[in-house]
């Protein structure tokens, strides 16, 4: 599982199946459910699908960038600056879903939508990020940085 191209496309489809399961089956849920003043519930669920699906992607072109660059001849010798590398990638993907979550709250800031929401939209977006991030190159990292995603 951690060769070219298989790491790529599971990486993918985890992403895909994760926005599929919060930005199709529960946008509903996540747009309705919220007292809105004056937005209509389809318009916020369209904003979540859309916001959702920016962390999504940037999480799957992120590890796509990792899995490249740990499949590099010249990464072998340099794993202390390849483990950087994953650290950075990874808190830039906590900082994402922290910016994308602050676009949600100003998106609604007029709206009345209590804060259990905001922070179950975060959450959400937690599990889009750097979850699905670190989930995938936990998974499917090249084998000559196999061991740098935290957990190994």
């Amino acid at each position: 599982m951690n060769k070219s191209p298989i790491n790529y496309l599971l990486t993918a489809v985890i992403g895909a199946i994760l926005w599929v399961i919060f930005a199709i089956f529960l946008a509903s849920y996540f747009s309705e459910n919220p007292s809105l003043a004056e937005k209509y519930p389809e318009d916020l669920a369209a904003e979540l699908r859309l916001i959702f699906g920016a962390g999504t992607f940037l999480s799957i072109i992120f590890a796509c960038y990792w899995y490249y660059y740990g499949s590099q001849e010249k990464v072998a010798g340099e794993l202390p600056a390849a483990k950087t590398k994953w650290r950075a990638l990874f808190f830039f993907q906590i900082l994402i879903s922290v910016v994308l979550a602050f676009a949600i709250i100003m998106m609604n800031k007029n709206e009345g939508i209590e804060s259990q929401w905001f922070i179950m939209y975060f959450g959400v977006l937690c599990v889009l990020t750097f979850i699905l991030f670190w989930i995938t190159t936990f998974l499917f990292s090249p084998r000559t940085v196999k061991f740098i995603p935290f957990g190994k």
